[in-house]
């Protein structure tokens, strides 16, 4: 078997990659986070990523918008000269005003308020040890353990660090949400998640509220809290003597409370749960697409999350001894790769995360120079962006010394979807450094990297998506049961301690412990069976070829087509449909397509162009804006499908007979600054 990759019947030619986990301490998340981990030369700390210690006083999160200077430079010859008067504005500014200053939270601030809103969540009623347990698997021996669920509907900001910390701080279970979901999408983690607190933005009260609405048990929902976080109100509240204690600024929305509250408690303290309890006890519930249409929840314990980060920091040769990094926080932390990457990395290292609640080509532009950011984390299209965009030539141009707007990074990680080479040769030459690929799944976290971050480097990695993280093994299957050869093409097998525990039965609060979907993930000996297709070479590199599932990659989201399907198929002038993805070059990134079969034969192009904008309509009216139709409509007679009807969506893909038909596009270009 694959899964059987080092067995006494192994090969040198098996396509295995890695090594099996060294030591990394079982540790509740939050404590993990505030050990300073990486203090001590250890099997996930070599000696050239030691760290000094962390003082209190050190920024860890600041809010990239605040201390922003909006002084308008008339000579742009270069974004250097521009940040140079910006910087002499900003001087004068602070000097006039001494409340002009940036929005922060260090690195202490974030541990005490995390441990006054475990008090808070603890005063509300929430016990961490009245806990579910699940059915042992394959990764998860003792079954995976559900402490009661608080859900964080967040943007990019500081209030996320202390109310998921102290989530962890209490001994509760988070589970983590786009702010960008519909009411029927957030309904149905709702139903199965079955929250006991629910902390959300101001600007998704009304999904939220729509979301309630639908569940059939009113009886235990209209129960749960709802705490508003509203984006203008200032945390901490006075940056001077970062004090979180004063009142609110603004009434809370009617059925509300506002978050704050939870910081009222004088107790700050942790509840303590045993530290072998974090193999198996779940710190986060993160949602991922199922090719059945709906999203699964992916349980991560709290040592998947600290292994991750032990992993991410082994392999971080972008480092320098002595230099604290500078991170833009736009890659959204509700995702494993803004989590474990970003957010998780950032305050265990001790970096400065500049927070962003959306991308935007321009703010980060400006943000690079005036904040000397370190490292880039992005999805694909923001490489593209770089690599064509006309708004980067005055970033990109360099002075008299070779420098430009971009010499302060070292290197960029992306993921999530392919990105081709010649973009990522593009980005080098024109901004200096180089973007590395790297995969990972909200099942794993992140799997493997390419390493260094030369020139020479980047051309010999040209395809792959590097080698496994520290800990993390790799192996290819043949299909047939066993392992594939070097540089045959297979599915794709991950094992590791950052793997997750199970994936929440649907229905569990009704009895439901069904972990048949578990089970057809996982093989017997831990192994995740990813549905990717792609290769082993002799170096240990991993090369992604192809998708046996057939979730549509939309920047680094995924999309079910099973789900679009369903809707289109609701509409009353729909007989059939199939959704496909296609893959747009100069955004790097796949779009969904949908094929229909009107119900009515014979329409007009006229006629097909209206009902395709009332199809476009009620996709937008029900799903987040990755799912909708950039790909357009194509009317055809018919969905090509298997003896057993199951749709052909490679034939789809490919094109064909089938696939000719009346095509409608329904959205005009998408190059854009924003994402």
């Amino acid at each position: 078997m694959a899964a059987s990759a080092r067995s006494s019947s192994s090969t040198t030619d098996d396509a295995y990659s890695g090594a099996p986990p060294g030591e990394l301490p079982y540790r509740n998340a939050f404590d993990w986070c505030f050990s300073q981990p990486f203090l001590a030369e250890s099997d996930f700390c070599p000696a050239e990523r030691l760290l000094p210690p962390i003082e209190a006083s050190r920024p860890i999160f600041i809010d990239n918008k605040s201390g922003e200077c909006h002084y308008h430079c008339p000579l742009r010859a270069s974004p250097l000269h521009v940040c140079m008067h910006a910087a002499a504005a900003a001087a004068a500014a602070a000097a006039a005003d001494s409340r002009w200053t940036d929005r922060a939270l260090t690195h202490g601030q974030i541990s005490k308020d995390a441990l006054a809103i475990a008090s808070g969540l603890v005063g509300l009623g929430l016990d961490p040890l009245k806990t579910q347990k699940l059915p042992p698997t394959a990764t998860c021996r003792q079954g995976a353990e559900l402490a009661p669920v608080v859900l964080v509907q967040l943007p990019n900001g500081l209030p996320i660090a202390p109310i998921l910390l102290g989530v962890w701080a209490a001994g509760l279970t988070a589970t983590l949400v786009s702010p960008a979901l519909t009411s029927d999408e957030i309904a149905w983690i709702l139903q199965n998640s079955r929250p006991q607190a629910i902390i959300t933005s101001s600007a998704c009260l009304s999904a939220m509220r729509g979301a309630l609405a639908k569940q059939g048990d009113q009886a235990y929902f209209s129960t749960v809290p709802l705490f508003a976080v509203d984006p203008a109100d200032q945390y901490p509240l006075n940056p001077t003597n970062n004090s979180s204690s004063s009142p609110p600024q603004q009434p809370p929305a009617p059925g509300t409370r506002d978050w704050k509250t939870l910081l009222a408690s004088r107790l700050r303290r942790r509840v303590h749960i045993p530290d072998e309890a974090a193999a198996y006890r779940t710190a986060v519930v993160l949602w991922s697409s199922g090719t059945s249409g709906r999203s699964k929840g992916v349980l991560l314990s709290h040592h998947a999350l600290n292994f991750s980060v032990g992993a991410l920091w082994h392999d971080a040769d972008f480092h320098k001894p002595g230099a604290i990094e500078r991170f833009l926080g736009y890659v959204p932390f509700y995702h494993v790769f803004g989590l474990c990457n970003v957010f998780l990395l950032g305050i265990c290292t001790g970096a400065t995360v500049y927070t962003m609640p959306a991308f935007s080509l321009d703010a980060m532009l400006e943000a690079i120079p005036r904040r000397s950011i370190t490292h880039l984390h992005m999805a694909p299209p923001i490489a593209v962006m770089l690599a064509k965009a006309p708004n980067v030539e005055p970033y990109a141009r360099r002075d008299a010394s070779g420098r430009n707007a971009f010499s302060t990074v070292v290197a960029a990680v992306t993921g999530g979807a392919p990105l081709g080479h010649e973009v990522v040769v593009e980005v080098f030459r024109r901004c200096g450094f180089r973007v590395r690929l790297g995969y990972g799944l909200s099942e794993t976290c992140s799997t493997s990297l390419q390493r260094g971050i030369t020139e020479a480097e980047m051309h010999d990695h040209a395809g792959d998506t590097g080698r496994p993280h520290w800990g993390i093994e790799l192996s290819i299957s043949d299909g047939a049961g066993g392992t594939a050869q070097l540089d045959q093409e297979g599915e794709i097998l991950i094992r590791g301690p950052s793997l997750m525990s199970a994936y929440l039965p649907i229905g569990l609060h009704e009895g439901n412990t069904d972990m048949s979907v578990t089970t057809e993930a996982l093989t017997s000996d831990g192994w995740f069976r990813t549905g990717d297709v792609g290769t082993l070479n002799r170096h240990g590199r991993l090369r992604i070829t192809d998708r046996l599932k057939e979730l549509i990659k939309v920047r680094a989201y995924q999309v079910a087509p099973a789900e679009l399907e369903a809707i289109l198929c609701s509409s009353e002038h729909v007989a059939d449909a199939g959704v496909v993805g296609i893959y747009d070059e100069s955004e790097a990134t796949e779009w969904p397509r949908a094929f229909v079969v009107p119900r009515k034969v014979g329409r007009s192009r006229a006629e097909l162009e209206a009902l395709a904008q009332q199809l476009k309509e009620l996709v937008e009216k029900r799903t987040t804006k990755y799912k909708w139709l950039v790909g357009g409509i194509v009317f055809v007679d018919q969905i090509p499908k298997s003896p057993s009807g199951k749709i052909l969506r490679r034939v789809l893909k490919n094109g064909g007979p089938e696939t000719r038909g009346v095509e409608v596009s329904l959205y005009k270009s998408r190059r854009k600054s924003k994402l």
